[in-house]
């Protein structure tokens, strides 16, 4: 059996059952020996390719873009060896990385025509070999090579099993690797730098004082109470945390719909989780802060880019275990049910159409994610909170996760809950949906939102949704991001969430970014009235110096100034983000059906259950539940229970 396992350049194996492969396009190149520069529009902006030509090939390829890390690498491997080895450009683009791909494509036959190439030749249609169908076994089989999957993968490869994952896309990452990267755990060594405010001791307050509403409430409020009675007996003057107050926050920003017992499942792993990742070479910030959504300062930065160092962190796990195979551009047609139990899985190539069955010993994992790409399903499934979800409404997410999984799941017999449960994101880009381009080093810490007219209208630190609808409510729908030099000290060391300096932007005029030596000609630039935006961020900044618990929109992460220039500000739109809702699951990982009998041979991890985050998942909450309930996961189906 073929291994394949690659990410980012990372010893990079091509495997005749997923490369596009064949005889090299016949004919004559005739073309002028040399080097040669074209460019192509692309995701984010222009990409560049270098061609060295012989007479009659092409002979190398090099590639500079400034799209998204992670994802548009894959192509910038790929289709250069694929267009080298047919030596033609009729070749496949990369599954779910389709822009880069063609503008790849495209710079290089900008290139060969000053180069001369006859481009009948070079587009001549690539003879494909025939491929049998084939049956593959592992002990353990995972359907998605996302944040879930590669948990489980690391997880139940240490256990000794032997693992096979497959991944519909044509890169390892799902949309855990377009993400912004946070992850949220109490009591972190960056936490304790950080201090307890008034606005902080109200949000616990009002959490453990509030009526109960079950038995279970009552028990997880009691043990927060005494948690916090204690830090502030001894006196300290840092941010308090636990896993118990983390669960209890999580639960209650989903309105209470979760399952607490596996909320603190994932709160109390949530440290050990990041342990876990640092042993395997995962590296964050030294400052925590509040990510946008969070709800409290326990949010942890990563130092790469996005999601890639979680990735980086997997591939370096697994790439030395001969228990582990990974098929890309594989995609999965369905599960293979026999006597009841969950046994394998159908699968066919992208490219070649090979039908592959894949025979699980122990156990199949679904790590398909959720479905807020998926036009068709969030729309079937929301119950009108959104006011429009269609297809002009943009997504954070990757093409290729689309909710297959959890279709497969139910067809096993599965119960789906909580399906009409979808989250917007607030920070995105309002032309590309994508999230890359952020700044903000402390989180909602450091920046508040303004409107056209220059005025707040939302408390930046509160949930998804809140903020979300608010945005959808301003004028034309947007909100600018603003901030200071409090936040932005210098824009060349200040980078965005996909590894840019803020100064990278501004001069290549990215993502509508600006700057302003002073609020008065910033409020020029964005178009808004200075009297209003003045008296706005004087109002935000007397809360600060106040140390208020709260300032007049609800806010209470009220810890840094926005007062001194430069100015930094850009616009920002919704879209859709994640799903809430998705498979039944136990503590174990086992799928259940709605009786809450397990299915046998079949679990699930990440986006696609539906057990955790209830009507609105918290920013930052994402990786902790694909870590520990990946590994969880990738435990219990190694063993087979």
């Amino acid at each position: 059996m073929k291994r394949f396992l690659v990410f980012l350049g990372f010893s990079i194996v091509i495997a005749a059952l997923i490369l596009a492969c064949g005889t090299p396009a016949a004919g004559r190149l005739n073309m002028t020996p040399g080097t040669f520069t074209a460019s192509a529009p692309s995701y984010m902006g222009p990409l560049t390719v270098e061609v060295r030509t012989s007479a009659n090939a092409i002979t190398n390829i090099r590639v500079n873009a400034m799209d998204t890390p992670g994802v548009n690498d894959w192509a910038i491997d790929l289709i250069p060896q694929r267009i080298i080895e047919n030596q033609s450009l009729a070749v496949d683009v990369v599954t779910g990385v389709t822009i880069t791909s063609m503008a790849i494509i495209n710079a290089v036959e900008g290139a060969l025509r000053q180069a001369g190439a006859d481009m009948t030749a070079i587009y001549r249609p690539i003879s494909r070999p025939r491929v049998r169908n084939q049956t593959l076994t592992a002990d353990v089989v995972i359907v998605g090579g996302g944040g879930a999957g590669l948990s489980a993968a690391v997880e139940a490869t240490a256990a000794g099993a032997s693992v096979i994952v497959i991944e519909k896309a044509g890169f390892i990452g799902g949309n855990s690797i377009v993400s912004g990267g946070i992850f949220n755990t109490p009591n972190s060594v960056q936490q304790q730098a950080l201090s307890m405010t008034p606005g902080l001791e109200r949000l616990v307050n009002e959490a453990i004082n509030e009526t109960p509403v079950s038995e279970e409430h009552r028990i997880m409020q009691n043990r927060v109470r005494a948690e916090f009675d204690a830090h502030r007996n001894a006196n300290r003057t840092h941010v308090f945390d636990s896993p118990a107050w983390f669960a209890l926050q999580t639960w209650n920003g989903g309105d209470k719909l979760g399952v607490l017992s596996l909320v603190y499942t994932m709160t109390s792993n949530a440290l050990a989780g990041v342990r876990w990742l640092e042993n395997m070479g995962m590296e964050f910030l030294p400052n925590a802060g509040q990510g946008g959504g969070s709800l409290y300062p326990r949010t942890l930065y990563a130092v790469r880019p996005l999601g890639v160092g979680y990735f980086e962190a997997f591939s370096r796990a697994l790439e030395g275990r001969r228990n582990y195979t990974q098929l890309m551009e594989t995609r999965a047609t369905g599960l293979i049910i026999e006597r009841g139990r969950v046994v394998g899985v159908n699968a066919v190539n992208n490219h070649t159409g090979q039908r592959i069955t894949l025979r699980a010993n122990n156990g199949v994992i679904l790590a398909t994610g959720g479905f807020a790409a998926n036009v068709e399903l969030r729309q079937q499934f929301s119950t009108g909170f959104w006011p429009y979800l269609g297809p002009t409404l943009l997504t954070t997410n990757v093409a290729t996760v689309t909710g297959d999984g959890h279709f497969f799941a139910r067809d096993a017999g599965a119960h789906l809950i909580n399906m009409e449960h979808i989250q917007l994101l607030q920070t995105v880009n309002p032309v590309t949906g994508a999230i890359g381009d952020n700044a903000f080093p402390f989180g909602v810490m450091g920046y508040i939102f303004v409107n056209k007219e220059g005025n707040r209208f939302v408390r930046e630190d509160g949930r998804r949704d809140v903020v979300c609808q608010a945005i959808m409510a301003q004028p034309g729908g947007i909100a600018f991001l603003l901030q200071s030099s409090e936040s932005i000290p210098d824009p060349n060391t200040v980078l965005t969430l996909d590894n840019r300096t803020v100064a990278f932007m501004l001069e290549n005029n990215l993502s509508a970014w600006v700057t302003a030596n002073t609020l008065q000609e910033m409020a020029v630039k964005l178009g808004v009235p200075y009297a209003n935006l003045s008296r706005t961020v004087a109002a935000y900044n007397a809360a600060v110096d106040a140390r208020l618990p709260s300032d007049e929109f609800g806010r209470a992460m009220l810890s840094r100034r926005i007062a001194t220039g430069p100015w930094y500000a850009y616009p920002r739109r919704p879209a859709t983000h994640y799903t809430m809702g998705g498979v039944l699951v136990d503590e174990y990982g086992r799928t259940l059906r709605e009786d809450r009998s397990v299915i046998p041979g079949l679990f699930a991890a990440g986006e696609i259950t539906g057990v955790l985050h209830g009507t609105n998942r918290l920013g930052g909450n994402a990786i902790v539940d694909f870590v520990v309930f990946g590994r969880i996961a990738g435990a219990s189906a190694a063993t087979g229970r």
